[in-house]
């Protein structure tokens, strides 16, 4: 009853004076909302686990000690079929062990074809997950057992709802698969979406119909080429180390017996390289994310410096309720004088704290799903193809609900305490003029100002860090030009042969050249700046491999026209013409990098190389281009050899068309895609961008991190020399009369001026070293995400600490100029 009455009247005091409870409002809503905004995002990307039975249990397979053989996906959490197959059998310390492999597939409908994420799973992976179905049933591993003997699949919950309509007959129904007939046996349980966290996957089937969903790529067989992702759950009271000594143990039975093989008989000095893997398990309950593995760790930086903002904001309103408290000495000596406790007092002025609070928090509830969404569009994903929710859920209510009650304690508690400290007599005999509070308040609110200025200059430094990173970026010579150039995937929706493949894709090359505004057009296989690498050893007639320069390259299969199109220059040789398109040489190009470290700066044109250590050369080198960027815009120019795709139409499904175009390619776009299906309604359009777009999406985390960094290190600053304004006019009210007097003796208008400087000018450099010291500190968590820039940079430095400084001036100049204005003989009389 007492609480109901002390927030009755807590909220009258604040209708009393709106600019005040505005103020602070506003300053907690941006705080609270922005940190609301990241968690949202932090919480399904890096916190929450799959919704799956017991997920603590799951545990994920991981190589160490470096890969040898083909790649596929990460690299690091794959294994080869033969291998996952060895372990499920053989191991006594999973409950199961299951895996998969998400690969885009064309669901070829009546309406339309579209481009899906399916999973091609172990027929266990549902039961080993522990997923129940929602309908029908699910992959069991019976349906695992012969290759291309078992043509069915399960659809996940929301995907059948949006494309199927959530009609109970798709069940049993038949959907084409790369245009290979499935029957539909179930849906999964709701809420399940695969193991990739934020990336759902629309369809399962078994891994044993690969060759039938991907026949360029099978693989089931190849004990060297790892693509299998293998997920296993503990046996009751069995630990994840004993789980990995186990599957140690019996890697390396696997490696003695392979070292006996005809493989390693042949390349004898890989059997070190063989031996030094090894695997590991790692926890799996919050699933494997390609978002977490990108995004984790610049969302934990953007948490803390959200975390900053929420605290810089937090002084902020403290220094608001020490000025106010300081303004009701009066009326709390009253309340004291009439009987009121101290206790009482405390909690009158710590309810109008949780009115703001809880005001804030409701506010900043409001915007964050608004900042999330805009936060969303920076990953590198078309939203439509995410399943992250920006809609607040329980979850997020209870941090909401958490930090809106520790920001209440952080901004309320001290001035609550500091406003109670109140003599009723000592404050009653003062004159009716005075303005009270003591040094107690001042001093108080000089260490917030300290703290919001270290804080502010931290966040500015970390601002620039970032902004200088993502300019050198900006900056990197990709080695092809990217403005006007539009880039898309082509894809038959059916399975092609290779001879009507060769026709097709040399059809779609010549046929998009023909449309008004092009002036340019090739394709490869292996997108460009997506992360994808297609990398081998390689073969070269007459050069044999040296110590620290081993035989290997990048590759890349590629149609006539793609330097052109890229503006790649083809330094010596000759580029690939149509006229090769169909014959029977394989031909290449090498780029400078290649031959400068591989082969010392000697020509290859005309020799004759391989794919593969100690393979027989079989393709001709007749060019060599100029150095360009393959997955990534960070790191070095790799080595690099680029093929004809007609050589290799058997491996290849799909091509990906760069175009460039004579003005906006944005117009162009819908008249390139129209003259795909004018070619072959057959061929399915995906993923079409420009490269510039394409080269922004590589950059995501810098530009996530450089934006909000900037942005929150601007609102910060601008709380902080709000604040230090704030209390220095506290100050110069506080000494109008001492002000008055010195000016009455003589006191000139530059000394009083430099006298109320003084009094925040220590601070202001105690704050400024103090965010320096700071910033040196926390670079070096942040020096992973930099490039061209130390965290320790100076001219960085300088330049924060500078702006800073120069803010906190002007705004500490403002209450001094004017106290230089005043009137001594209105000064005396000051009421």
């Amino acid at each position: 009853m007492k609480f109901v009455q002390d927030w009755k009247y807590g909220m009258r005091q604040l209708r009393l004076h709106p600019g005040f409870a505005l103020t602070a409002i506003l300053s907690l809503a941006l705080g609270i909302g922005a940190n609301t905004a990241i968690f949202t995002l932090v919480d399904q990307i890096l916190l929450r686990l799959l919704p799956v039975h017991n997920p603590r249990e799951l545990v994920q397979l991981h190589m160490e000690g470096g890969r040898m053989g083909s790649q596929s996906g990460d690299g690091r959490h794959t294994f080869s079929h033969p291998l996952y197959v060895a372990f499920r059998d053989r191991n006594t310390v999973l409950a199961g062990l299951t895996g998969q492999v998400v690969d885009q597939v064309s669901l070829v409908g009546e309406d339309r074809s579209e481009m899906i994420r399916a999973g091609l799973v172990a027929g266990n992976f549902f039961q080993v997950l522990g997923v129940q179905p929602h309908l029908g049933r699910l992959l069991t591993a019976e349906d695992d057992t012969t290759k291309n003997g078992h043509p069915v699949a399960v659809l996940q919950h929301d995907f059948w709802q949006n494309r199927f309509g959530g009609r109970r007959d798709t069940v049993g129904s038949t959907i084409r698969l790369n245009g290979s007939p499935f029957t539909v046996i179930g849906i999964a349980a709701a809420g399940f979406e695969g193991t990739d966290v934020g990336l759902p996957t629309n369809v399962w089937a078994p891994i044993t119909m690969k060759p039938t969903i991907t026949p360029p790529w099978d693989d089931l067989e190849n004990e060297r080429f790892a693509w299998f992702y293998l997920f296993g759950r503990l046996k009751p009271g069995v630990t994840i180390e004993q789980a990995q000594a186990e599957i140690k143990v019996l890697y390396r039975q696997r490696q003695e017996e392979e070292i006996k093989g005809d493989f390693f008989q042949k390349f004898p000095e890989l059997r070190d390289r063989f031996l030094r893997q090894s695997p590991t398990l790692i926890p799996a309950a919050r699933g494997q994310s390609f978002l977490r593995f990108g995004f984790e760790r610049p969302l934990i930086v953007l948490q803390w410096l959200v975390g900053f903002v929420l605290l810089i904001a937090c002084t902020n309103v403290a220094n608001l309720l020490l000025a106010r408290a300081a303004a009701r000495q009066r009326e709390v000596a009253i309340r004291g004088a009439l009987g009121a406790s101290r206790g009482q007092l405390i909690r009158q002025l710590f309810v109008e704290s949780l009115i703001l609070a809880a005001a804030g928090g409701a506010a900043g509830l409001l915007l964050s799903s608004w900042v999330a969404k805009g936060l969303v569009r920076f990953l590198p994903f078309d939203p439509a193809n995410l399943s992250l929710s920006t809609t607040p859920d329980l979850r997020v209510l209870l941090f909401t609900t958490g930090i809106t009650l520790l920001t209440a304690l952080l901004f309320g508690l001290a001035p609550a305490l500091q406003g109670s400290r109140v003599s009723p007599g000592g404050t009653l005999k003062e004159e009716a003029g005075a303005i009270a509070g003591g040094h107690g308040h001042v001093h108080l609110r000089k260490a917030l100002v300290g703290l919001q200025v270290g804080l502010s200059c931290l966040l500015l430094i970390g601002a620039g860090l970032f902004a200088r990173t993502m300019r050198n970026l900006q900056n990197v010579n990709l080695g092809f030009q990217t403005e006007n150039v539009v880039m898309f995937g082509v894809r038959p929706a059916t399975v092609y042969n290779e001879t009507r493949k060769l026709q097709v894709f040399r059809s779609v090359v010549e046929s998009l050249a023909t449309v008004p505004g092009v002036k340019a057009v090739g394709a490869n296989s292996t997108r460009l700046l997506m992360g994808g690498r297609w990398d081998s050893t390689i073969t070269m007639a007459g050069v044999e491999p040296k110590e620290g320069n081993q035989p290997w390259s990048f590759f890349n299969a590629i149609t006539p026209g793609y330097f052109e199109a890229l503006g790649i220059p083809i330094k010596a040789g000759r580029d690939l013409t149509w006229a090769d398109w169909g014959g029977s040489r394989k031909l290449c190009l090498v780029n400078e990098a290649l031959v400068k470290e591989y082969l010392g700066g000697v020509s290859p044109v005309g020799r004759m190389m391989a794919q593969g250590a100690k393979q027989t050369p079989d393709t001709e080198i007749i060019g060599v281009f100029g150095d360009s960027k393959y997955h990534d815009v960070r790191g070095e120019i790799p080595r690099q050899t680029f093929i004809n795709i007609d050589s290799r139409l058997r491996n290849t499904a799909s091509m990906n068309i760069y175009a460039r175009l004579q003005g906006d390619p944005r117009r162009v776009m819908p008249q390139l895609r129209e003259q795909v299906r004018r070619l072959d309604s057959n061929l399915v359009v995906s993923d079409m961008r420009t490269l510039d777009d394409q080269v922004n999406m590589r950059l995501a985390n810098e530009r996530l991190l450089s934006f909000l960094s900037a942005g929150l290190a601007l609102l910060a600053s601008l709380l902080a020399v709000v604040g230090l304004h704030g209390v220095l006019a506290f100050v110069v009210t506080r000494r109008t009369r001492e002000i008055g007097i010195r000016m009455a003796l003589g006191a000139e208008r530059g000394r009083v001026v430099r006298l109320v400087m003084r009094e925040m000018l220590l601070v202001i450099l105690l704050g400024l070293l103090a965010g320096v010291v700071a910033g040196v500190l926390c670079g070096r968590f942040v020096e992973t995400q930099l490039f061209g820039v130390r965290a320790a940079d100076p001219p960085v430095y300088l330049v924060s600490v500078a702006a800073l400084l120069g803010g906190s001036l002007v705004a500490a100049f403002l209450p001094a100029w004017r106290a230089s204005r005043i009137d001594p003989m209105r000064a005396l009389r000051y009421e």
